[in-house]
């Protein structure tokens, strides 16, 4: 018989004010990928279990096939859970050593000598793991790859019985990404549970042994190998991706990719911390530049958005050369900054206004002091519906879906033809249903002349599964 970890029946479960309804298990050896179609309340939430920050209040509590009251199956699941996620150490000081043997020790009789790293016992998992570095190596000096097998190594040195991986596929590259999971099939052939909170549903059918669904705060289905594929595509309601969204039919203000004039010129540009970047990105072209740890993107943001300076190089745009201060005056005309969450902090949309005066909020000063503003509003709202229906259109986008509020983001940058989009992680967090919706927009920007930058983790994935051939011929990998 399978020897059950945890198990929580009919849990009602308090967080942020919000209750939601989970049943969750897991056994030794067991994973299980979690598949919710709105991460930001029932993921967060669920993580949130793991983490504390989630309270049961409700329902049937077994912990080790042993009824648990709700106090202390909260503490059984946060000193018997290591969480894996976007989250790393930056610290230059810290070695391997100090991570594993002082941060989060007193989790377990774990004896914080030095020696216990070079037993027998110990080096033999190092060598599983493919663990090739010295401890006295400084994380700050590890790969992505390496981080996250030595997080692994830590959840064997701590006695984890459940390891939780949180949307570890945004990490890390897809050939990493295997190296790492091998670590985690070690672990789970020594008896660890494994919970998978993914969005990318090929990673989870390829490793896990059942799939929760979660939808609208609450556990919906059960799925099974048997069931994987077109059945999570039902019970979420979803269509299967259409690469006829977004038509080849756009001509305004076209100009085409065929030889490209540069748009953005990058040379020998440096922020502290990073290696220099030298690039171009011509008009029409969509531009990838590598990013596994969100630095380049968290430079770049606070560049362009804050008040962050390059410490060497130059940048020109449009054969202009600008400086800091002088790009940042560009936002919102010629350059747009897309991040991936489009209503959030920061983000390109405010939520309590209409679609409409999202719009007019960039389009209607661009147009000068010679228009009326009432028929240029009318105007705005007539081009707009050609993509949403105009009473869709006059409504707050609070009350829209999120794959509507990405859609209208993008629309924003279209109509308002920035020289230069730079996109943030514009994959991050979204369902890969609606992967192919922004790759569509992606195209529909560069179609109109801009110069599109995207900066992020690993697109070799999303180029295999997509079925838009225009994407994949303007697309290209920056040095």
């Amino acid at each position: 018989m399978i020897e059950e970890l945890v198990r929580i029946e009919n849990g009602s479960f308090k967080n942020d004010g919000s209750f939601y309804l989970f049943d969750m298990s897991v056994s030794r050896g067991e994973c299980v990928g979690v598949y919710t179609n709105d991460h930001r309340t029932s993921g967060t939430a669920y993580m949130g279990i793991f983490g504390g920050q989630t309270d049961l209040v409700g329902g049937k509590a077994f912990c080790c096939g042993v009824r648990s009251g709700y106090p202390e199956t909260r503490r059984w699941i946060r000193a018997n859970t290591m969480i894996i996620d976007r989250r790393r150490f930056a610290s230059r000081e810290l070695t391997a050593t100090d991570y594993l043997l002082a941060i989060g020790a007193g989790r377990g009789a774990l004896d914080k000598k030095d020696d216990v790293l070079l037993s027998r016992e110990a080096l033999d998992m190092k060598e599983k793991m493919g663990i090739t570095f010295p401890w006295s190596a400084h994380l700050t000096a590890l790969s992505m790859l390496d981080y996250y097998r030595l997080a692994a190594y830590k959840a064997w040195l701590l006695q984890c019985r459940i390891i939780v991986l949180d949307r570890i596929t945004e990490i890390l590259r897809r050939q990493d990404l295997h190296a790492f999971m091998d670590c985690v099939l070690v672990l789970q052939g020594q008896g660890a549970g494994v919970f998978l909170l993914d969005m990318d549903e090929n990673f989870i059918f390829r490793y896990a042994n059942r799939i929760d669904v979660l939808k609208n705060r609450r556990t919906c289905y059960h799925l099974y190998p048997e069931e994987y594929g077109e059945r999570l595509y039902d019970i979420l309601g979803w269509e299967k991706k259409d690469s006829s969204w977004g038509s080849a039919a756009d001509s305004g203000g076209q100009r085409e990719a065929g030889a490209p004039n540069a748009v953005l010129v990058l040379e020998k540009l440096r922020f502290d911390g990073l290696s220099p970047m030298t690039f171009s990105i011509g008009s029409g072209e969509i531009g990838f530049l590598q990013d596994e740890n969100y630095r380049t993107a968290s430079c770049i943001r606070s560049c362009v958005l804050g008040d962050l300076d390059w410490t060497e190089g130059s940048l020109q745009l449009d054969q202009k050369t600008l400086t800091p201060r002088e790009l940042r005056a560009e936002v919102g005309h010629g350059v747009a900054v897309q991040i991936e969450m489009p209503d959030r902090s920061g983000g390109v949309l405010f939520d309590n206004l209409t679609a409409l005066e999202n719009l007019s909020i960039v389009l209607i000063p661009k147009a000068g002091k010679h228009f009326v503003h009432k028929n240029l509003t009318e105007s705005i709202l007539d081009r707009a519906a050609e993509w949403f229906d105009r009473d869709r259109l006059l409504s707050p986008i609070r009350k829209w879906s999120l794959p509507e509020r990405l859609q209208l983001s993008y629309l924003k940058w279209y109509l308002l033809n920035p020289k230069l989009l730079i996109c943030l992680f514009p994959f991050s967090g979204q369902e890969s249903i609606h992967h192919e919706m922004i790759i569509n927009m992606l195209v529909r920007c560069a179609r109109r002349g801009m110069a599109v930058w995207i900066i992020s983790s690993g697109i070799d994935e999303i180029c295999e599964k997509t079925a838009n051939e225009e994407f994949l011929k303007r697309l290209r990998y920056l040095a």
